[in-house]
């Protein structure tokens, strides 16, 4: 009788655990939701807005439409390159209500005012809102501009377990160009065959134009089977 009685306590300590560990996963989401906006004042108007449509009405809107904000951050971003402008608008339709759209844009256009510890900030806030594409981002941000080959594996990773191809043909990329390991190169990229490119353009890449030894490739074959 005592054993069933300390089988049926490890059960309800591990579905506590359980309950704790999914608690911890869905806290950095939940913040976000529940984070309390402090409304910024609105952007003054712009008269080179008016050379593009529906830009005076989303200005009207834009006291209490945050999607209207973001369509004037995509219009200076867009059409006139004023990025900073761009900022001013996204951050203003952000404390009127997060969406993670516009967290992705804001931060893409941090990046191209290479301030990437914003982007970073922001793409993370995106990414927590359901936002796939932005792990896909945050890997480039990290491989390309700031060499942290780390940080670019986990969220290249990231994107790959949201079905992103991009990710696969990229992470291939750092492992050949940046980490070294042409096994795992060879891994993702056979993963490619008949859903981006054909087994012929794979294999001339992987052997002709990398060099990478037929035994590596064959390797790599084994061990995409449990990669992707």
């Amino acid at each position: 009788m005592s054993r069933i009685k300390t089988i049926i306590n490890i059960l309800i300590i591990a579905i506590i655990s359980l309950n704790l560990t999914a608690c911890e996963d869905n806290k950095s989401s939940n913040k976000i939701k529940t984070e309390k906006k402090v409304k910024l004042p609105k952007p003054e108007w712009d008269n080179r807005l008016t050379n593009y449509k529906n830009t005076i009405e989303w200005y009207q809107l834009a006291d209490e439409d945050e999607k209207a904000a973001f369509n004037i951050g995509n219009t200076y971003s867009i059409k006139l390159k004023n990025y900073k402008k761009a900022i001013e608008w996204y951050l203003y339709s952000d404390s009127i209500k997060t969406n993670s759209d516009n967290l992705l844009n804001l931060a893409n256009t941090y990046e191209d005012l290479k301030q990437y510890e914003d982007a970073i900030k922001y793409m993370k806030k995106s990414f927590q809102l359901g936002k796939n594409e932005a792990a896909y981002n945050l890997g480039l941000i990290y491989s390309k501009k700031l060499n942290d080959y780390k940080n670019a594996e986990i969220w290249f990773k990231k994107a790959i377990e949201r079905k992103s191809l991009s990710a696969i043909k990229n992470i291939g990329l750092l492992y050949h160009e940046s980490i070294k390991n042409d096994l795992k190169t060879s891994a993702y990229y056979i993963t490619l065959i008949d859903k981006r490119y054909s087994k012929e353009e794979v294999l001339n890449l992987l052997k002709n134009k990398w060099k990478i030894p037929n035994d590596i490739i064959q390797k790599g074959y084994e061990l995409q089977l449990e990669t992707v």
